[in-house]
């Protein structure tokens, strides 16, 4: 009896493993859609900045006779442009972290699938009502094998995409970085 129960129980503990894998892929495919999208805005954002910086040293240079006029105003426009950097910064930590939440969900992700075939053997002493859905778990089991072996394929793939946000967000980093010694150099002069 508990060897006919066998496939249905591992059926029922794949089952519930695969949809929380499914779930899990599906949260991975939004995180990694939303974080491209965000990356490509802030580096929009930051070659906007750029050319913004670039445009107030040229102004700066022209008008730094009448610089004691204006100092209000440009005081006003470093301030800005200091929020600008801030929300900038604001915005690369949560992808930062939330690409540290993606590595570790995967990792959890691969050691709940080392963990299943022992988890099914538990299983087997816990539930008891497994006879009427014994031709039933045979089919589903099969689909769970291939479903698993689809749900592994995409995983390699969120581990490359996860890999390519990484090296973007290294390269925000390093405009981020050259941005901030722009603002130190534009608080330098204004001073």
């Amino acid at each position: 009896m508990a060897d006919e129960c066998l496939p249905q129980i591992v059926a029922e503990g794949l089952t519930g493993s695969l949809e929380k894998l499914e779930l899990d892929c599906r949260i991975h495919q939004e995180v990694a859609s939303t974080a491209g999208a965000e990356a490509e805005k802030v580096k929009c954002d930051m070659m906007m900045q750029g050319l913004e910086f670039s445009r107030v040293e040229n102004a700066l240079n022209e008008e730094l006779r009448s610089l004691r006029k204006d100092k209000k105003e440009l005081h006003k426009k470093l301030h800005d442009k200091l929020q600008d950097a801030v929300e900038l910064e604001s915005k690369t930590v949560p992808m930062r972290k939330r690409i540290v939440e993606l590595e570790e969900a995967r990792r959890s992700d691969a050691e709940q699938m080392s963990k299943l075939e022992k988890r099914s053997t538990e299983r087997e002493t816990l539930l008891g009502k497994v006879e009427q859905d014994r031709d039933k778990a045979s089919k589903d089991l099969s689909e769970t094998v291939t479903e698993l072996a689809r749900v592994r394929e995409e995983n390699s793939g969120f581990t490359q995409k996860i890999n390519e946000l990484q090296l973007q967000i290294t390269w925000v980093r390093e405009e981020n970085n050259g941005f901030k010694t722009t603002i130190d150099e534009l608080q330098l002069e204004a001073a």
